[in-house]
C-alpha cells in the first residue's frame, strides 16, 4: 500500500464509519494503487454494493474516482462531497490531480456548479475552486 492510499483511507474511514457500522457488513479492499469500499445492506449476498472506488496512477500523477455512491441512509448528508474532499487534500499534497469519472448526469452537473472543471461529458477535474463543503 502506498503512502497516498494510506492517507486517503485514513481520511475517508472516519467519514464512512458511522454509516458502515449500521450495515450488516462492509470492507475496505486496498491494493497498492486502488481503494474500494463495499457494503452489504442486509443478509442477502445480493445487496453488496460498491460505495467508493478509486485508482491511483503514479505515472500520470492522477487519482480517478470511478465510483462514488451514497445509498439509503447515506443520502442527503453531503457525504459524496466530503469523500471527494478527503481524497483531494492528500492527493494534492502529493502532487496528484483528482478526477471524478463515470458519474450520473445530475452529479456531473452539481460538481460543475461547485467549480469542478469539465474534461468531457463524463469526467470532471477537482481543483482548489471546487466547493466541497
Amino acid at each position: 500500500m502506498t503512502e497516498l492510499v494510506t492517507e486517503i483511507q485514513d481520511g475517508i474511514k472516519p467519514l464512512l464509519t458511522p454509516y458502515l457500522d449500521k450495515l450488516v457488513n462492509h470492507k475496505f479492499d486496498v491494493q497498492p494503487d486502488e481503494l474500494e469500499v463495499k457494503c452489504q445492506q442486509d443478509d442477502s449476498e445480493l445487496t453488496w454494493a460498491t460505495l467508493l472506488r478509486l485508482t491511483i496512477s503514479p505515472e500520470g500523477k492522477q487519482v480517478q474516482i470511478s465510483c462514488i455512491s451514497t445509498p439509503g441512509i447515506m443520502k442527503g448528508q453531503g457525504l459524496g462531497k466530503k469523500l471527494i474532499r478527503a481524497i483531494y487534500i492528500p492527493a494534492k499534497a502529493h502532487g496528484y490531480e483528482v478526477f471524478v469519472t463515470d458519474m450520473t448526469p445530475g452529479f456531473y452537473e452539481r460538481l460543475l456548479r461547485r467549480g469542478a472543471r469539465s474534461c468531457n461529458d463524463e469526467m470532471v477535474q477537482i481543483n482548489d475552486d471546487t466547493v466541497l463543503a
